[in-house]
């Protein structure tokens, strides 16, 4: 660090040159990332609340109060009733949080996840001393219940489902693994991406994930994906408020006698940015939202259908994967021409996010460019 201060007018040039170097979703070419450009009030609503800290929840009632009314908008999304729950800085630290709870309160040390969870599991199996018993997906990469109920045994603490993979957008049957699960094993959902999509989307078309479905204990999902908040904004909400106790600590220097989340100082901006989001757009926002993205996702998966291109599966959501031939070569051909997209693992794909900063315009674009690439690598 240097003696002096450096002048405003020099810092400023320092970031906004930082700035410059990153890709911007206002840009319209990220069809590689699940986060996206947050709402303008979003972005205010964040500023706003910069200095809060909801480690010390008794100097902010009124952080503290807008948290309250955003989980019981959440609980009132996912059918849930007097659900516990506070905010968190994504799914990353709700996974590792409800494994914490579930091994705490039932005593186990296993935790079941199909191969397509987010890696986030293994940290959390890692950091819990835990051990992870990976099994195997079914035809359309989703959970195998066979294999869920083979594998489980007195020692399962925890099974993970996802509402929402993060490589093609897939569903686990949700249904049927709460049914196992129920008074056998804490079920805990992941839907950091699907949980502000799957609302939105025709319910003649969507299974059952929420807590409509009794086994489920707890569900992690993330504002600052597809519900347009700041990041970092996620939520992790419980069936049983009473399971936390398991993992509380004293905190006698703060203002709550009993701490439960993870991390001391917690992110209060991001609830507020998630809150104004939320009321701003309703249900009914959130549904243009969806329906844009899935027509534009639809676009992409269309033409390139036209051109031999088939997706891995027929998109849930607004994620689409096609197993190209030479993945990495087409995704530095879409680079060279401006767009950013990502892999998939499972399987070996092309993988393509297309959230709400991606225009139709730009959609039909990318579909063009996509089918070049793919012709002239022969893929």
């Amino acid at each position: 660090m240097q003696e002096r201060g450096v002048p405003a007018k020099k810092l400023w040039r320092e970031l906004r040159e930082a700035s410059e170097d990153d890709l911007h979703f206002r840009d319209g070419r990220i069809l590689g990332s699940m986060c996206t450009e947050p709402l303008p009030i979003a972005r205010l609503a964040h500023t706003m609340f910069l200095e809060a800290n909801l480690g010390n929840p008794g100097y902010y009632k009124g952080t503290w109060r807008l948290e309250r009314e955003t989980l019981r908008i959440l609980a009132d999304l996912l059918h849930g009733k007097n659900l516990g729950g506070f905010t968190v800085s994504g799914a990353t630290e709700g996974n590792i949080t409800a494994l914490w709870m579930a091994r705490n309160t039932t005593r186990r040390k296993e935790i079941v996840a199909a191969k397509t969870a987010h890696f986030s599991v293994q940290k959390a199996a890692d950091l819990l001393g835990m051990r992870l018993v990976e099994i195997p997906h079914d035809d359309e990469y989703r959970l195998d219940i066979d294999a869920l109920r083979k594998a489980m045994t007195r020692d399962t603490a925890a099974v993970v489902a996802v509402a929402g993979t993060t490589e093609l957008g897939q569903v686990d049957p949700i249904d049927a693994i709460g049914e196992t699960c129920l008074d056998q094993a804490f079920l805990h959902v992941d839907a950091a991406f699907g949980g502000f999509v799957l609302p939105f989307l025709d319910k003649a078309k969507v299974p059952r994930w929420d807590f409509r479905i009794p086994g489920v204990s707890s569900l992690v999902l993330d504002a600052h994906k597809m519900g347009m908040a700041t990041i970092p904004a996620s939520h992790l909400l419980v069936r049983e408020a009473k399971h936390f106790e398991g993992i509380a600590v004293e905190s006698p220097y703060l203002t709550s006698v009993y701490q439960t989340s993870l991390l001391g100082t917690r992110n209060s901006a991001g609830v507020a940015a998630a809150y104004a989001a939320m009321r701003s757009l309703g249900r009914d926002g959130y549904r243009k939202i969806v329906a844009k993205c899935m027509k534009n996702t639809a676009l992409i998966v269309d033409r390139a259908r036209e051109a031999g291109i088939e997706p891995v599966v027929e998109p849930v959501m607004n994620i689409a994967a096609f197993p190209v031939r030479d993945i990495e070569g087409v995704q530095r051909a879409l680079e060279k021409r401006g767009w950013r997209v990502s892999t998939s693992r499972t399987p070996p794909a092309l993988r393509v996010v297309v959230m709400p900063h991606i225009s139709a315009k730009a959609a039909a674009a990318f579909a063009e460019d996509l089918v070049a690439a793919c012709r002239k690598l022969g893929t």
